[in-house]
């Protein structure tokens, strides 16, 4: 039974103070108060909608996608959007165009779901769109397409792109909940080739 609770001045500060059964249990009091501070100020983990697009330079660039979300959410869309890139990175492909050399057109690789639809990419074009159908979290989804940078003074010349030349190209995806509904979400391209795109956190 709880007898008397406050805060006292002891000449020194203010104390709290907590008798539970004519005992004084003030450090088990002051214990709780700041396990509590402890906790409420703990970085909330992230969850939800997360998706990750990589890019890997190769004879043939790839682009690997892997839904990573936690939670029945299927990836529906992704776009591409290089615009903003350090490089000015454009899609190669046809031979003869604004690209470097070694032009590819998009041509999926790999992966365990349904591509529905690809809007085509004209050469030298900035963004790609694609459709999926069986996105499940935990699968993942590979293309080549080949990408030039537009920087002269490129230290592997135009026709090969660093990881820190794609820094800043952007990707959106949309991402079908089991209710029906929808949830966007976007993310850039790091120095290390990959977007982390993903939505809230966890209280």
């Amino acid at each position: 039974m709880v007898e008397a609770a406050g805060v006292v001045f002891n000449g020194r500060g203010f104390s709290a103070r907590l008798l539970v059964g004519g005992r004084d249990d003030s450090a088990f009091f002051i214990s709780m108060i700041l396990a509590a501070v402890f906790v409420s100020t703990v970085p909330a983990a992230a969850c939800g909608e997360r998706v990750e697009v990589r890019f890997f330079e190769s004879d043939g660039d790839i682009f690997e996608i892997t839904n990573k979300s936690r939670g029945p959410m299927k990836l529906a869309s992704l776009t591409i959007r290089l615009a903003g890139s350090r490089g000015r990175l454009i899609f190669d492909t046809e031979f003869g165009g604004p690209g470097a050399s070694m032009a590819q057109p998009f041509e999926p690789f790999a992966g365990e779901v349904g591509l529905e639809a690809a809007t085509p990419v004209g050469d030298g074009g900035e963004v790609m769109r694609l459709k999926f159908s069986g996105f499940e979290p935990g699968r993942r989804f590979e293309f080549m397409i080949d990408v030039d940078d537009r920087v002269e003074s490129a230290e592997f010349g135009r026709a090969v792109v660093s990881g820190d030349e794609i820094e800043g190209a952007g990707a959106e995806a949309v991402l079908m909940r089991a209710d029906g509904g929808t949830s966007r979400i976007r993310g850039r391209f790091g120095s290390d080739g990959r977007a982390l795109l993903r939505g809230g956190v966890c209280a």
